[in-house]
């Protein structure tokens, strides 16, 4: 058993961009085939530029707020209570264009 106060974990710096800052309730390694579970906040104008994961699931549950996804070049807008999965190989990108924060708890699990 594993117990996390997730309100007492510090925040960190996401890979993808140094402005939003995102909490691991669960690590690498932790859980076979999980790659992280965590959560992130995006402030209004935060985004995280095109990338792909080859071998890793993401999927993204909107708690609050409205955010942009671009997935293989089409937009797709995901709004809170909204859960979003994208696949191995699909470019992906966010974008906060809303006038308010967007909080999302996330996981990725791996294809290898």
């Amino acid at each position: 058993m594993k117990l996390t106060h997730t309100n007492s974990l510090q925040e960190i710096l996401t890979n993808h961009n140094a402005n939003v800052k995102k909490k691991v309730f669960i690590k690498k390694g932790e859980i076979p085939q999980l790659m992280m579970f965590g959560s992130a906040t995006f402030k209004p104008g935060d985004k995280v530029e095109t990338h792909v994961h080859k071998t890793m699931y993401e999927v993204f549950y909107i708690q609050t707020g409205t955010i942009d996804f671009i997935i293989n070049g089409n937009k797709t807008t995901v709004y809170a209570g909204d859960c979003i999965t994208i696949e191995p190989g699909e470019l992906h990108s966010q974008h906060n264009n809303y006038c308010e924060k967007v909080t999302w708890i996330y996981f990725g699990i791996a294809t290898d």
